[in-house]
């Protein structure tokens, strides 16, 4: 059974060679600022959040 990794483990080389999961990957995206844009069940892009 994998552990799950923190996400200061993950590098470029894990995004690069498709080795982080979806919810890796939405992790790193929340701490950055963005959100995943979805409608009707499929991706359509992503969206920078808004600070006012």
């Amino acid at each position: 059974m994998e552990r799950e990794r923190t996400l200061r483990e993950i590098t470029f080389s894990n995004l690069e060679h498709g080795e982080v999961t979806l919810y890796e990957l939405n992790e790193i995206y929340k701490q950055l600022g963005f959100y995943f844009e979805v409608k009707r069940g499929q991706f359509k892009g992503m969206k920078k959040e808004r600070v006012h």
